[in-house]
């Protein structure tokens, strides 16, 4: 048994960071022709997400923009994601032979002594760059991931009224729907307050401390 752990939405300065797990037996994950969710249309991730909910054991968390906002006055982005994969790690009701992380620290093992840090027991664990291209198990994780950010961000379109694309800071409408919410309370909820994109839009309405 082996398990795959990605993430969506890390360079996003909008909506959540969603850390996603998936485990199963190796040559299962070859049966569903998995690929990284980047190489996939939506229609395509959404199909095949029921698929891998059905055949493995999956499991995520969300980190909203409020907790990302306090949490990131401690620690580095890369030691939250590390903290937030150990959990569902830990929360795995059986231990599998090995997992595979897609790794976000520049030097790829760092992330698991990250991780090793934050865990209540040793596992075999693989850091690389690009693991979600390599191995079909951390696809099926980055499948997960990418599924349940998309449908987050469709709810804060519904509910705040304004339509945007990514939530990535090199869309546009994006930083349109940014501006508009930092002009609200909406700001508070939705927004990264500690990404730099953010920081030089609130040059021109609010100083940062204000939001806290």
């Amino acid at each position: 048994m082996i398990a795959g752990i990605d993430e969506a939405g890390r360079g996003a300065v909008l909506g959540p960071l969603c850390i996603a797990l998936v485990c199963g037996e190796e040559e299962d994950f070859k049966s569903l022709e998995l690929a990284d969710s980047k190489l996939l249309t939506r229609s395509e991730r959404e199909e095949l997400y029921p698929e891998i909910r059905k055949k493995f054991y999956a499991a995520h968390v969300l980190i909203h923009a409020p907790e990302l906002n306090e949490l990131m006055k401690r620690f580095s982005l890369n030691e939250i994601e590390a903290m937030k994969a150990a959990y569902l790690v830990n929360e795995m009701p059986s231990a599998p032979e090995l997992i595979y992380v897609d790794s976000p620290d520049p030097h790829a093992d760092s992330f698991r002594l990250r991780m090793l840090r934050h865990m209540s027991r040793d596992m075999n664990i693989c850091a690389e760059h690009k693991a979600d291209f390599n191995y079909p198990v951390v696809s099926a994780a980055s499948i997960v991931a990418k599924v349940l950010r998309d449908w987050e961000i469709d709810k804060i379109r519904d509910e705040i009224g304004v339509d945007f694309s990514s939530g990535y800071p090199s869309d546009n409408s994006t930083i349109a729907a940014v501006k508009h919410m930092l002009k609200t309370e909406d700001g508070k909820k939705y927004v990264r307050m500690r990404w730099s994109t953010v920081e030089r839009i609130m040059a021109n309405q609010k100083k940062l401390q204000d939001y806290f």
